[in-house]
């Protein structure tokens, strides 16, 4: 069987398991199947805009750009 139907057997294998709340276990030949294919990708969390201004509000996340005038 070429790896990539096997790939997609083991994401089906996976998202079975998770709308089941299910655990998984794959066997050595999977998960160097898994390692192969995305082992070097590397996701980047993306926020909406409310997400940075509530973290910014929050003091979580870059600085304020006005500064509050002090009395």
């Amino acid at each position: 069987m070429h790896p990539k139907q096997i790939m997609n057997q083991i994401i089906e294998r996976i998202n079975n398991a998770a709308a089941d709340s299910e655990s998984l276990t794959l066997n050595p030949e999977e998960v160097k199947i898994l390692s192969e294919e995305i082992g070097d990708l590397h996701f980047i969390p993306v926020l909406s805009n409310e997400q940075i201004i509530k973290l910014c509000n929050e003091g979580k996340l870059g600085q304020k750009m006005v500064e509050e005038k002090k009395k």
